[in-house]
Parts: structure tokens; sequence; C-alpha cells
């Protein structure tokens, strides 16, 4: 029960942040702020030893510099609240795959994967991939076990370790430039970007991504590997299988033109659009398809046990807000800013790959990803490299998917994990090649993006 009241809590909060956006008030401040530092309190409580401690320490020193550099309590308390919009991604954005669930949009690609099956080719891997990158971008992680059980339901064989492995690369497309994905979203505030200014090169980096993915794929199999083989018949009304996919298509595609179209339009960056849309559009749309009370009792459900499912998120998203604002009354900055510039001695190439390995490393021993792009990001200004803001931005989105990739301690690569029933060092060991060749790659994209003065 007490759980359920943390979940309602965590929804009040990132609504009162986004209501502050466009009616501005110290009183909403203060009141999502004092939420997000009683749930960061609960948070810590459930985490796991490494997470927890990682969040206390944070926790010490942002305290020591807001200390040393005399801040109000007031200026502490709203840190605690820094983060929200950022929180509202993964409070919110499950809105858009619960209603697909509700109104059978899932089932019915099931469906017709499973027809496909029958009358084509199998190709699982491929298909898994293409539904991860697909679908990754709007259900963020909840995207790897959703089409996990769909390949599992619908396709007739597939290897499990390699399927899995498929699956978290495909992950890793989606993190390069989907607008409803959280590292996307801190890179647009960090810098003051909009999604217009570094989503056509995460696009592109993207294609370049899959065509590397492709490359490795020969060398995805695993020596004690499990084949599934599942035997199944279609017997659903093809008919009504045809009408419910043109029915997702249409809300997929309406829902893409809304985020771009009120980003052009209104006073506001893409992250507070898309938390606004999900909040606004399933609904609207479960009434236009007549599952209303159905999609209400789901988002219900997802309220109540948010706080249980992303603890960890919560906990770490406030925690490096809270760092995040300690750190930026500092000249920890400046240091790090001039430490870079020399050890780099001011080539691109050097740069990208500092940044690239300093995010991996620490993701590798266990530090949030977002706590490390906040960071750097907050620390490093892209003038004193000789670089356009939307240079930085591209080059951590990158650092960022790189180290989740790489990571035993990320969410996707535990995901995987779990899939493939395989420990996360394996599944680490495995993908670190990919990785490796990925940086190098990435790294003369960049660069020669910049040399050409396109990014």
């Amino acid at each position: 029960m007490k759980q359920s009241y943390l979940g309602i809590a965590a929804f009040i909060a990132v609504i009162a942040d986004l209501l502050n956006v466009f009616y501005h008030s110290d009183i909403l401040i203060t009141l999502y702020s004092t939420i997000a530092a009683v749930l960061l309190f609960f948070s810590i409580y459930k985490m796991n030893n490494i997470n927890r401690f990682i969040v206390v320490l944070l926790l010490i020193i942002g305290s020591v510099l807001f200390l040393f550099y005399e801040a109000s309590f007031t200026a502490v308390l709203h840190s605690f609240g820094e983060n929200l919009n950022l929180l509202g991604l993964f409070l919110l954005i499950p809105l858009f795959g619960a209603l697909m669930s509700e109104a059978g949009y899932l089932q019915a690609l099931q469906t017709f994967l499973l027809h496909r099956e029958e009358t084509h080719k199998a190709h699982p891997y491929r298909m898994g991939y293409l539904l991860t990158a697909s679908m990754g971008s709007l259900l963020n992680l909840g995207s790897m076990p959703l089409v996990y059980n769909i390949g599992y339901e619908s396709f007739s064989s597939f290897e499990n370790k390699k399927f899995g492995l498929t699956l978290l690369r495909g992950f890793g497309f989606c993190m390069l430039w989907s607008p409803y994905f959280v590292n996307v979203g801190l890179i647009l505030v960090l810098y003051d970007l909009s999604w217009g200014e570094i989503g056509g090169y995460g696009i592109i980096l993207a294609l370049v991504y899959t065509g590397i993915v492709l490359s490795f794929f020969p060398f995805s199999n695993f020596s004690d590997d499990e084949r599934i083989e599942n035997v199944r018949s279609t017997q659903d009304n093809p008919q009504k299988t045809s009408s419910l996919l043109k029915a997702c298509l249409l809300y997929i595609v309406i829902l893409l033109v809304l985020s771009f179209v009120m980003e052009a339009l209104m006073p506001a960056n893409m992250l507070t659009i898309v938390s606004i849309i999900a909040v606004i559009y399933p609904l609207v749309w479960a009434y236009m398809v007549k599952i209303f009370q159905s999609y209400i009792h789901a988002a219900v459900h997802h309220v109540f046990h948010s706080f249980e499912r992303l603890y960890n998120e919560i906990g770490i998203f406030i925690t490096a807000g809270f760092f995040g604002e300690a750190l930026a009354r500092s000249d920890v900055g400046h240091w790090l800013s001039n430490g870079i510039l020399q050890l780099s001695k001011g080539v691109i190439p050097a740069l990208i790959l500092i940044l690239m390995v300093t995010a991996m490393l620490l993701a590798f021993v266990g530090i949030h990803p977002v706590i490390i792009v906040l960071g750097l990001g907050s620390s490093l200004s892209p003038d004193h490299f000789g670089v356009s803001p939307a240079f930085m931005g591209v080059l951590l989105l990158s650092a960022w998917m790189l180290a989740v990739q790489i990571s035993p301690f990320s969410g996707s690569v535990l995901m995987a994990s779990n899939i493939m029933r395989e420990s996360p060092w394996r599944v680490v060991r495995k993908n670190s090649l990919f990785i490796f060749t990925l940086m190098i790659i990435i790294t003369l994209l960049l660069s020669l993006m910049h040399w050409m003065q396109l990014l």
C-alpha cells in the first residue's frame, strides 16, 4: 500500500513540474521538490548496495559543496526537483504502451507475425531487431521483454541467446535519436537544443549502427545456445487483425506528427511536449476507439505500481539533479574542461575518445549513465573545445549508448541477460568487440562531420 502512495506521489510531482513550465510558481517548485526528496529517501532504502553507495556518496559530496558555497535552504530543496522533467519520461511514456496493449494492437502484431511465419521464410533475428528498433523508440526498455514475448509466441524457431543479444543491439538503435528516450531529453535540456538540431545526425548514426549490427551478426552465436521450437496455428480473424494494425500505424504516425508540430509551435522543449502528449493523447485515443474504461484501469494500475518498478531510476535521477546543481556552483567544470583540453591537445578525435572511454569505464564499474552524462555535460562548455552545442550533444548521446551496452549493471544489459538466461558479464564480454568497433567508427564519423562543418 505504501508503494502505491509513493507511485501516486511521483505522478503528482511530475504533473506539478509540467504545470510549472507554463505557470511558473515557487509554490509548485517547492511542492514537487519536496515530494522528490521524499521519493529519494524511500528509493535509497530499496536500492541494491552498489547503487545505494553511489547515491549516498553523491549526496554527501553535493551537500558539502552546497555548504561550502553557502547555498540557501530553498536552493538545496529545489535541487531535488531539478530532474523531474526527465523522470516524467520514465513515468509517462509507458502510457503509450498501455493504450497499445488495451486496444489490442500488440496482440494483432503478434498474430500478424505468426501468420507471416506460416507463409514466408522465417527471419526471427531481423524481425526482432526491427521490432525493438521501432517499438523501443516509444516503449523504451519495456520493448525488450515485449518483443521477446511476441517472438517467443510467433516465431517457429530461434536461438535464445542470439535473439536476446539482437534485441539488446536493437535497443541501442533507439538511444541515438528517439525524442521519447530520457537520454535524448537530457541532452536537449543540457545544451538548450531542439530535437531538430541533433535528431537528423542521431538517425544517421543509428543507420550506420544498424550496418555494424548486420556485419557482426555472423559472430553473434553462443556455443551453448538453446534453440526454441514452437508449433503454433493462427485462428484469429485476418480482417480484424489487419484493421487493428492499420489503427496502430495511424496511432503512431499521429503521435510522431504531433510531437514535431508541437515542438515547432510551442515555447517548450521536446521533453515537456512528449510528457504532455503522453498524458493527453492516449486518453483521447482510448475514448475514440471506445476502450476508455479499460485504458483508465490500466493507467491507474501503472501509476500505483510505478514506484516499485522504477524506484532505482527515481533515486538515481533525483540524486543526479541534486549533485548537478551542487557541481554547477563549484569550479569543477572549469578544472575538468582544462584537464580534458590539455589531455586531448585540442584534437577532436582525441576529445571524442576521451569522453566515450570515460563514460564507458564509469558505467562499467556501476555508475549510472545519467550521472556520468549530467556530470560531464554540465561541466564541459562546447565553446571551450571549439565545438557546437549540437556536436557535444550528439557526442554525449553516443557515449551514453556505448556506456549502457558495455555496463553489466545497466538496465538493458540486465534485461537482456534475463531474457538470454546468461550472466550479465558474459553478455558484456560477447558485446565488447561490437562496442569497441562502434566507438572507433562513431569517432571517425563525428570527426568527419566536424571537419566538414556539418555539426
